[in-house]
């Protein structure tokens, strides 16, 4: 079905879901922040389409077009060749500079925990959307948001006591301070 990858089997999870592939994509992008995939296949033929990507992650799909979803969860090309690099050896061939430039992050160290904590997030995400629970949450926290508003609306009807009482208005005149309100008498100008 998907084969292995070059970062080896550490680096691929498997899901199998009762929906289609595109359905869980949908759920990805809108409920769990990824991009959407366009079906292109980055390792090759029957390796997998990518149905939704998150940073360096690609989400692929056995086929697309079926009822019933067979998903991977690998890195993406790039980061691939890295994790394959340090797996088989050639970790020097990578200097600080160019694992900053390629990844943001200038040791293999960090690089290594970095990375599989993105992927188990990640992996964490599409077993959300896979069991349903993904769009479980998004309604609880647009339920929670609503009732959140709904509450912040009633605060801002309720009338404030003491501001009411804080400016008594007892005449038309503004509130100025005193010598604001004093009435000279105009002089005439002189006229020379």
């Amino acid at each position: 079905m998907f084969g292995l990858y070059p970062a080896g089997a550490q680096w691929v999870r498997h899901f199998s879901a009762n929906r289609a592939p595109r359905d869980i994509g949908k759920v990805l992008t809108v409920h769990g922040g990824f991009n959407a995939g366009i079906f292109h296949t980055p390792f090759g033929e029957h390796r997998g389409a990518v149905i939704a990507q998150s940073g360096r992650f690609l989400i692929l799909a056995a086929v697309v077009n079926v009822a019933n979803a067979e998903l991977a969860v690998v890195p993406d090309v790039q980061m691939q060749n890295l994790l394959w690099s340090f797996e088989t050896g050639y970790a020097n061939q990578w200097g600080p500079r160019e694992l900053l430039a390629l990844t943001g992050v200038d040791n293999w160290d960090g690089l290594i925990r970095r990375t599989s904590a993105e992927y188990a997030a990640v992996c964490k995400t599409v077993e959300g959307a896979v069991d349903g629970a993904l769009e479980k949450r998004a309604v609880e926290a647009a339920a929670a948001a609503e009732v959140a508003k709904a509450e912040a609306l009633t605060r801002a009807a309720t009338p404030d006591p003491v501001v009411g009482r804080m400016f008594p208005s007892d005449d038309d005149a503004p509130w100025l301070p005193s010598d604001y309100l004093f009435d000279a008498p105009e002089v005439q100008p002189c006229a020379h």
